[in-house]
């Protein structure tokens, strides 16, 4: 008989940490990814209690209704501390028990690795058990203790990225909590795999996630992107930032560099740019097809766009255009299953070691991240949910 958790926790809000609009509410087959999300728990975890974390802003809005249409109970708190959340919405249970918390818009969470997680987290006694760092963030859930969890919230010296992500916290404190990370999870076949891409063309609408508000800055990936980038950058260079949307990164390089330049495919996007920064050059171009002079640029940098195009044209043309010595840094999702990525909008994605056997035949690789979640790296450990990677083209006569 499968062990039962105490509750399945969804947690999920109507606005992304970067402030744009969260995708859990798109519609697929005319019902939004959070109810789906749901009804998965529901069916993996028959009779087990139900509850969403959501923040203050979403009170009484559309994850509210849909919770309480499944009889299932609503905490709407703590805009800025999913952590809080979980705490607030288990106030109820008792520190022993051990809880399964899922994000609203992973609607394909695989049920023997959920089953397993909370298996194993019962019978050892752990404070939290998960995935590896690399496995498929839209496979996964994780299984926390409330005590812990209780424990956690308590520490006066938390960052606030780990209120965003606490099971990082936890695993940070290897002397204070009881973690595991499963070393041979199950995963699904293609077959599986490619279903759920199928599903997911509807609920990945947005080709790119970009900077569009205030957002939560301790969880705003995007805009870490470019921070990791930046002390790699030199006044006096000259810039490229691939497939730059709207511009928000363009810009940001524009004031640390003599010249930075955005190039996208997008008319639109790149009309945003220009009424946002209208000093700040804007070309409209495929970045596999760069209307740029060999050797033009000191850097470039592309974030989240590998893995939308074809890899090879991308990364000869950056080569093309960057000197002897120029930089390239980019960042892409890590993915130990990423020859058949969810996010229909993927062509493809890359696991650490496949990423960095691929960059290697144009580049000198110097540094591979990998970030957790969120904000979160953990030094001389690349594993995660991403990989920022600091490249260097070889100099006139050096081998890659």
């Amino acid at each position: 008989m499968t062990a039962m958790p105490g509750a399945v926790v969804i947690q999920a809000a109507s606005r992304s940490y970067g402030g744009g609009r969260d995708m859990c509410l798109n519609l697929v087959q005319g019902r939004p990814v959070a109810a789906w999300t749901m009804d998965r728990a529901l069916a993996t975890f028959p009779g087990t209690p139900l509850r969403l974390a959501a923040p203050a802003f979403d009170a009484g809005g559309a994850l509210d209704t849909l919770m309480r249409a499944r009889g299932g109970l609503s905490v709407t708190a703590h805009d800025a501390s999913p952590l809080a959340r979980l705490v607030a919405v288990t106030a109820d249970l008792p520190e022993a028990a051990v809880i399964v918390r899922a994000d609203g818009l992973h609607f394909g969470f695989f049920p023997p690795l959920a089953r397993l997680l909370v298996e194993t987290a019962l019978a050892g006694g752990y404070d939290l058990v998960k995935a590896p760092d690399d496995y498929p963030i839209q496979l996964t859930v994780d299984v926390y203790r409330v005590g812990a969890l209780r424990r956690l919230a308590g520490l006066a010296d938390l960052e606030p990225a780990f209120h965003i992500h606490p099971k990082y916290a936890m695993l940070r404190r290897p002397g204070e909590f009881s973690c595991l990370r499963l070393a041979e999870p199950p995963r699904p076949d293609d077959v599986a795999l490619r279903a759920l891409r199928r599903f997911a063309v509807a609920v990945y609408d947005q080709e790119r996630l970009e900077a569009r508000g205030p957002g939560i800055a301790a969880g705003d990936q995007w805009r870490f992107h470019y921070e990791l980038a930046e002390p790699y950058l030199r006044p006096h260079w000259a810039v490229l930032d691939a497939a730059c949307g709207a511009g928000y990164g363009t810009a940001r390089l524009a004031g640390q560099v003599r010249l930075a330049v955005g190039a996208d495919r997008s008319g639109q996007a790149l009309a945003a740019l220009r009424a946002a920064a209208p000093g700040v050059p804007a070309v409209r171009a495929d970045v596999t097809r760069l209307p740029l002079a060999g050797a033009c640029l000191d850097a470039v940098v592309g974030f989240e766009t590998i893995e939308h195009v074809e890899a090879g044209a991308y990364l000869s043309e950056v080569a093309r255009v960057l000197r002897p010595g120029g930089l390239f840094v980019l960042s892409t999702p890590q993915n130990s299953l990423g020859h058949i990525p969810i996010n229909a909008r993927h062509a493809r994605e890359y696991s650490l070691r496949e990423l960095a056997a691929l960059l290697q035949g144009y580049f000198v690789v110097e540094r591979l991240i990998g970030i957790k979640q969120g904000r979160i790296v953990f030094e001389g450990d690349p594993l995660g949910q991403n990989t920022v990677a600091v490249c260097r083209k070889p100099q006139t006569g050096e081998c890659p």
